[in-house]
C-alpha cells in the first residue's frame, strides 16, 4: 500500500509518518466500465483518488438535461465538494468510463490529516478552485454557443416566416388568377337546336395555358376556338389571355364586316401575336365556324391536334388542315377545310394534355387510343364524360397531371 500511496501526487509532500498512517486507513475499490460509482445528491463520507482508469463526472445523469462536466484520470480525486456541505451530499454523479481503480479514505480520517498538513489542504482547495473555474468557463462557453444557435435559429425562423408569408401571398395571387381565368372561359355552353355541346377544362397547375371559346355569329352560326399555349404556369396563362382576347376581337370584327374565313382570321391573329410573343413560346389553335342548320363546318388549324369527326356507329376520321402555330413567324398562311356534320355525327376537339397523359407504367394515352374510344362509344351525347372516365381509368387514382386538359365535343342529334 505504501508504494501505491507514494505514486499519488497529492500525497507527494507528506512526511513518512503521515504516509504510514494513510496506509492504515486507505483502501482500494475497483469497478468495471459503465459502473455508477456514485450518484448526484447521494450522502457520502468518502474521499476517493483515481489510481487507474477514466471517470466521467456528470450533472443530471439519465435525464434529457444530462451534462458531462469532466473526465478525470489517474491522480485526480473525487468527493472534495461534498466535504463543503453539512449533509455531505454528492454534487454530481460519477461513472466509470474504463476499468477504474480507486483509493478511498473516510472523511473522519481525512479531516485530521488536512488540519495537520496545511499544504495538503491547500492542494485540495486549489484543485477545487481550478475545477470550479473550468466548470464556469465551460458553462459560459456552452451558454455562448446556445445563444449563437438560438440567434441562428431565430434568423432561420424569421426567414422561413417571411418565405411562408410570400408563399401564401403567391398562392393567393395564383388563386385569384385561376378565378379570373375561369371567368374568362364561357360561363354557359351554347344551346343549339338539334345539337349537344359539352366542354371540360382542367389546369395541371394553378393557372392554365389551355383555353376554349364560343362566339355567336350572324345567321345563327357559331365560332369555336380551342387553343394551347406552350409552357405552363403564369407565363402561359398571360399568353393565353392575350391570345383569346386577340382572337375574340378579330372574330367579332370580321363578323361585323361579313368576312368570316377561319384561315384568314388565324393569319391576322398570327401577325398581331408574333410581334409580342415571348421567346420560345407559341400557341397552337383550331378555329372553326359551324352552321348548325346545314351542319357545314369550316375550319383552319394553327398546329393544334387534329379534331375527330365520328360518322355513324364506328367510323372516326381526323379532320386535317395545315398550318404553323401562332406567334412563331410572320407572314404565315393557313389552309381552310370544309366538312359536313350529318345527323348522328360527333365532333371532338381536345388539347394534348389528354393524349400525352401517362399511366403508372409510363405508357402514353396516345392518339390511337383516343380515336378508338371516340369510335367505339355508343352514346355521343355523353362522349366527353366517357373520354374523361377512360382517361382517369388509364392514369390511375394517383395521377400527377402533367399538362392542362381541355375537351370540347359537339353531337348533331337531328
Amino acid at each position: 500500500m505504501n508504494s501505491l500511496i507514494r505514486e499519488v501526487s497529492l500525497f507527494a509532500s507528506l512526511p513518512p509518518e503521515e504516509l504510514e498512517n494513510l496506509s492504515k486507513v486507505l483502501h482500494t475499490y475497483e469497478c468495471p466500465p459503465g459502473t455508477l460509482i456514485f450518484r448526484e445528491d447521494d450522502p457520502t463520507d468518502r474521499f476517493s483518488i483515481i489510481i487507474e482508469g477514466q471517470v466521467e463526472v456528470l450533472k443530471a445523469m439519465g435525464t434529457p438535461e444530462e451534462h458531462l462536466l469532466a473526465v478525470l484520470g489517474p491522480g485526480d480525486f473525487l468527493g472534495e465538494m461534498s466535504m463543503l456541505y453539512e449533509q455531505h451530499l454528492r454534487s454530481a454523479s460519477a461513472r466509470a468510463q474504463t476499468f477504474v481503480r480507486l483509493l478511498e479514505i473516510d472523511f473522519s480520517d481525512l479531516e485530521p490529516l488536512l488540519h495537520r498538513q496545511p499544504l495538503l489542504a491547500l492542494r485540495v482547495m486549489q484543485e477545487m478552485g481550478e475545477r470550479l473555474r473550468n466548470s464556469e468557463n465551460k458553462t459560459i462557453q456552452e451558454l455562448q454557443e446556445k445563444n449563437r444557435q438560438l440567434a441562428l435559429a431565430y434568423q432561420e425562423l424569421k426567414a422561413a416566416q417571411e418565405k411562408l408569408i410570400e408563399q401564401e401571398k403567391l398562392e393567393h395571387e395564383l388563386a385569384m388568377a385561376r378565378r379570373i381565368q375561369e371567368e374568362i372561359l364561357p360561363k354557359e355552353l351554347p344551346r343549339l337546336p338539334g345539337w349537344s355541346v359539352q366542354a371540360f377544362w382542367r389546369p395541371a397547375h394553378a393557372v392554365s395555358g389551355d383555353f376554349y371559346d364560343f362566339f355567336p355569329l350572324p345567321e345563327g352560326r357559331l365560332g369555336i376556338v380551342v387553343g394551347d399555349v406552350t409552357d405552363k404556369g403564369v407565363p402561359a396563362a398571360l399568353v393565353m389571355a392575350i391570345t383569346r382576347s386577340t382572337l375574340r376581337s378579330i372574330l367579332l370584327s370580321a363578323a361585323a364586316s361579313g368576312s368570316l374565313s377561319p384561315g384568314a382570321l388565324l393569319a391576322q391573329a398570327n401577325e398581331l401575336l408574333v410581334e409580342d410573343m415571348p421567346l420560345h413560346m407559341f400557341v397552337t389553335c383550331l378555329l372553326a365556324i359551324l352552321d348548325p342548320h346545314s351542319g357545314r363546318l369550316v375550319f383552319a388549324n394553327a398546329g393544334h391536334n387534329y379534331p375527330y369527326q365520328k360518322h355513324g356507329v364506328r367510323e372516326t376520321v381526323e379532320l386535317r388542315a395545315r398550318g404553323m402555330p401562332l406567334g412563331l413567324l410572320p407572314g404565315l398562311s393557313y389552309e381552310e377545310v370544309q366538312v359536313v356534320v350529318e345527323p348522328g355525327d360527333s365532333l371532338v376537339f381536345y388539347s394534348d394534355g389528354i393524349v400525352e397523359a401517362h399511366n403508372p407504367q409510363g405508357e402514353m394515352f396516345g392518339f390511337e387510343r383516343m380515336q378508338k374510344i371516340v369510335a367505339s362509344y355508343a352514346e355521343p351525347t355523353r362522349l366527353a364524360g366517357y373520354l374523361l372516365e377512360e382517361l382517369s381509368s388509364f392514369t390511375g387514382p394517383n395521377w400527377e397531371q402533367e399538362d392542362d386538359v381541355t375537351l370540347v365535343t359537339l353531337k348533331r342529334t337531328a
